[in-house]
């Protein structure tokens, strides 16, 4: 277990290692890796799908070892596939667990699978594709799967061990099978991006005994569920076979300037023509995907977990990288990247800034990961009212140190290449934000703004904005859709320390999610509004 190589679980255990000299700039903000004591040991578990319902988190699928093997004698064993459905309590940290195979293997082997694409709407956990082991085909396939999952109920089901299948439907899609991709929303749409399609055993070159095919695209569509029927709507595919020639990466959340969402495609593996990861990240909104050709990733290029922080006052976007893989390193002996072809584990904690002017910056963080570890691990978000729709955390609604949510899960190697010991984590830890005082005036009244509320949200026919201004200033009130365009605008006169409502008409608008920007002479306040008829 991996508590025999790290000793994690103590409580109150923080891992910082002070560099002489941070490479890069630092934000206004710091991070902290706190280990959970819990009563029970939690299971190691990395590359599942994930959904929570109150305290009470769900994982589907993963691997209950470590990194695969190379060779077509030591890769993904079937008897390390996940074959249960995992409750964890955060409440108490107790665990359940359910046998899948009462499903019948149909439903089953995908729910098994590995690095399947997911995403959690409301009640329901959507899984896609997945590779793994086909039981009536009698191989390893990626599955052209869609499987959705009543969050709550199978939660139930599962702690209370009734059966699973009332709460579990999957239809059959080709356009869906992929593996190794990511797949997140933007507005009522999914966007299922790149990943490959694999089939066979995993086996080191010059005889391959597998079949590979990337699909170099973002596949944007429309889950339509009614809770009894599902079906894929509105199918479109943006290609590139220059550039999302991609797999095994991140992809986040991410806040524009001008306060819409959008999703930003980090790194990844592998080129075109080296195996070496991808430098580049890619733009994806609703027109596709824009590749950020001046930026070069050297820093955390493997899935690992992601904190999304945005600084509303002044436009800026950090994301935090909690380990993984990367095929640069931080020497804090000598002050010095360390460049690495194999893409070696690493503890370092890395960070990439968009500033508003649309410049990108990278850096190395303080606080490191404690040992080798992150690649494949989750970061489950955990402060709605600091956080935007999309869980990015809004810095200017810290109030000193918070609970920004936990890692969960990983791999963790013993040496940072070819180690003979990986093993799956099963250590949690509280990962803390705290914005930095002296660099940052964390309230949003900093921008001019005393008090800003919309009611009620979701909006039907209209919703009404009230705001107090703690300056004699004039008002701009901008209505923006998801991808950034500006549908409504509207001045208000000066009323310093008066109440003031406007009320916007929704009635033309169709069901989704919206920003509504107020700009005074001293600053910007963005809200999400959500349209639901």
């Amino acid at each position: 277990m991996i508590r025999s190589i790290i000793a994690a679980s103590l409580p109150c255990l923080f891992f910082f290692a002070q560099l002489k000299a941070q490479p890069g700039p630092q934000p206004p903000f710091t991070i902290e890796l706190e280990a959970v004591a819990t009563a029970q040991p939690l299971p190691g578990l990395h590359s599942f799908a994930f959904a929570q319902d109150g305290s009470r988190w769900l994982f589907a699928g993963g691997r209950i070892n470590g990194l695969h093997g190379f060779s077509t004698n030591d890769n993904f064993p079937v008897q390390f596939a996940n074959d249960n459905l995992i409750v964890i309590d955060t409440a108490n940290w107790q665990v359940y667990q359910s046998s899948v195979y009462p499903l019948g293997l149909q439903m089953a082997d995908p729910l098994r699978s590995t690095n399947m694409q997911y995403v959690q709407r409301g009640d329901y956990l959507y899984m896609t594709g997945g590779f793994g082991w086909d039981s009536t085909a009698n191989g390893y396939r990626t599955f052209p799967t869609l499987t959705a999952i009543r969050v709550d109920s199978v939660i139930d089901a599962v702690i209370n061990n009734t059966p699973l299948a009332p709460h579990i439907r999957q239809l059959t899609d080709t356009n869906l099978r992929v593996c190794g991709g990511e797949m997140a929303m933007l507005g009522n749409e999914f966007y299922l991006c790149f990943g490959h399609n694999f089939s066979g055993r995993y086996s080191d070159p010059p005889v391959p005994t597998f079949t590979q095919r990337y699909t170099e695209q973002i596949r944007r569509f429309e889950i339509i569920d009614n809770g009894t029927s599902l079906q894929i709507a509105n199918y479109t595919a943006f290609t590139d076979t220059a550039h999302f020639h991609r797999r095994d990466l991140n992809l986040g959340h991410i806040i524009r300037p001008n306060g819409s969402e959008a999703l930003m495609a980090y790194s990844g593996v592998f080129q075109k023509n080296a195996d070496l990861p991808w430098p580049s990240p890619i733009l994806i909104t609703g027109s596709g995907g824009v590749l950020q050709a001046g930026f070069t990733q050297l820093l955390n290029n493997y899935t690992c977990g992601m904190v999304p922080v945005f600084d509303s006052l002044l436009g800026d976007m950090y994301t935090v990288f909690l380990g993984g893989m990367g095929w640069y390193t931080y020497d804090a002996n000598t002050n010095n990247w360390v460049y690495d072809s194999l893409v070696p584990f690493v503890s370092d904690i890395g960070l990439i800034t968009q500033y508003a002017n649309g410049q990108f910056a990278q850096s190395v963080l303080p606080t490191r990961m404690n040992g080798l570890q992150g690649s494949n691990a989750k970061f489950i978000a955990a402060a709605p009212a600091m956080q935007y729709a999309n869980d990015v955390i809004n810095l200017r609604r810290l109030q000193g140190r918070v609970l920004a949510g936990y890692l969960y899960g990983g791999i963790q190697s013993q040496l940072p290449n070819l180690s003979p010991v990986t093993v799956a984590v099963d250590t949690v830890y509280r990962v803390w934000i705290t914005p930095d005082q002296l660099i940052l005036p964390v309230t949003e009244a900093n921008t001019g703004i005393a008090f800003m509320r919309i009611f009620p949200n979701p909006a039907g026919t209209q919703a009404c904005v009230r705001i107090k201004t703690a300056q004699n200033e004039l008002l701009r009130i901008s209505l923006l859709d998801v991808q950034g365009r500006v549908i409504q605008q509207h001045q208000l006169p000066a009323a310093a320390g008066l109440q003031q409502d406007f009320w916007l008409n929704t009635s033309a608008l169709a069901n989704g999610l919206y920003s509504v920007k107020v700009e005074t002479a001293t600053g910007v306040q963005v809200l999400r509004l959500a349209v639901q008829e």
